[in-house]
């Protein structure tokens, strides 16, 4: 938001939807970030796991972003990935651009909490997807990739904490665990942004919103993805992720898609319940 002085009055303007959803993930996300990775088959089988440094610098006025992977594996294997943002090349109307990608976009909650995914699910093109849950100096992200075809090739689960951070709460598992229930009596807040980054609150009561065709990945530290088994196309579809961070705090962000296969909106839960 900018002040602007008309005949000695100072007004405010409000700054475009697409610079509020820029800034809203470079605002948390600035930093270095370690922690691990690891990659599974459609069926839940452990691919490969490796630890990871995700590094994000900004000029002063965070206009231009520098992103540094760097991977390192357990047969000593080293390997880094380099991007660069800008706000005039990456900040679209639909979400900021990946510059691995110009198809994806980002769009982001003031928490932390975002959504890497692709707009519009097109026939022969592959769909990753990647969504970020936050709590200040922790964060995970889940991950899908679907071939050209709708196929799930794979996902993922990354766990992270801020470099700096003296202990992390993250185990050490990466096998997929038995499957669990989250309970019920959840109340909180939900976060809306729309496909054109329009932007709403309202207040829920957290209900289960399973799929027939829909698998259930169980991750270590209390995290699960849904997500289709096979990618429809012209058909509605979800795509969510839930962290239960104690008895009494859920978080939960969810994607949807419409029978058009174009992006209806992400939604951030934040709920909390009474001990029992």
């Amino acid at each position: 938001m900018r002040n602007l002085s008309l005949s000695g009055r100072t007004m405010k303007t409000q700054e475009p939807a697409s610079v509020e959803n820029w800034n809203a993930f470079w605002n948390f996300h600035l930093g270095v970030w370690k922690g691990r990775w690891a990659r599974y088959q459609p069926n839940g089988e452990l691919l490969e796991t490796f630890l990871s440094s995700r590094s994000f610098e900004a000029d002063p006025n965070k206009k231009v972003i520098n992103q540094l992977n760097q991977y390192s594996y357990d047969n000593g294997f080293h390997a880094e990935k380099n991007w660069n943002y800008s706000l005039l090349d990456h900040c679209k109307e639909d979400g900021f651009m990946h510059p691995a990608s110009d198809y994806m976009r980002g769009l982001a909650f003031k928490n932390g909490a975002a959504a890497w995914l692709v707009p519009q699910v097109i026939s022969n093109q592959y769909f990753p997807m990647e969504l970020f849950l936050a709590n200040e100096n922790i964060r995970h992200s889940v991950g899908m990739l679907y071939g050209p075809d709708g196929t799930l090739e794979r996902t993922a689960c990354i766990r992270e904490q801020r470099q700096g951070l003296d202990q992390s709460t993250w185990t050490d598992d990466v096998h997929v665990i038995p499957a669990w229930n989250e309970g019920s009596n959840w109340h909180g807040v939900t976060d809306i942004i729309d496909s054109a980054l329009n932007r709403s609150t309202t207040e829920e009561t957290f209900e289960k919103k399973s799929q027939a065709d829909q698998s259930e990945y169980f991750f270590p530290d209390n995290i699960i993805l849904r997500c289709p088994k096979q990618l429809p196309f012209n058909k509605p579809f979800t795509v969510s992720s839930l962290w239960l961070e104690s008895a009494t705090q859920l978080q939960t962000i969810r994607t949807s898609y419409g029978a058009d296969s174009k992006l209806i909106d992400v939604r951030l839960e934040k709920l909390s319940r009474l001990r029992y």
